[in-house]
Formats: C-alpha cells, sequence, structure tokens
C-alpha cells in the first residue's frame, strides 16, 4: 500500500517529500506537514488514495492540513 500510495502522490505533486517507515505489520500512518491524517489502525481501514492527494494538493496549496475520513472501498487485511 505505501508503495502506491507514494507512487500516487508523487504523480500529481513531484515536488512532495514522500517517506516511509517500518512500523507494525497491520499499522498504517500518514502525516502531512506534521499533522497526522490518517491512522489504518483507527480507522480500521486503508485510506482512500484520491482523497490523500487532494490533502496533499491542498497543504501546498494554502497550508490547511485536513484529516482524511474517506476510506477505500475494498480493504482487505492481509
Amino acid at each position: 500500500m505505501y508503495r502506491d500510495l507514494a507512487s500516487e502522490i508523487k504523480r500529481h505533486v513531484p515536488d512532495a517529500l514522500v517517506s516511509g517507515t517500518v512500523g507494525r505489520r497491520t499499522s498504517f500512518e500518514i502525516t502531512v506537514n506534521g499533522k497526522l491524517i490518517f491512522s489504518k489502525l483507527e480507522a480500521r481501514a486503508f485510506p482512500d488514495k484520491k482523497k490523500v492527494v487532494e490533502v496533499v494538493q491542498q497543504a501546498i496549496a494554502s497550508g490547511e492540513v485536513e484529516t482524511v475520513k474517506k476510506k477505500k472501498d475494498n480493504c482487505v487485511a492481509l
């Protein structure tokens, strides 16, 4: 999921700095400008990629960072 999401962000926002770290197998958290915008542990699902990209674009344009509430429709934990 990380690589897919990172690629999607870079495709739409080429200047974005995207990094990832290894954590718990079931964890997945996204921060933008130091603000947590999505937690897989909290949501029990993966984020909607399109919404994450929108939040990154909004942060670049206005400095405003909102949380992502929209989840991926078909979340399957492996």
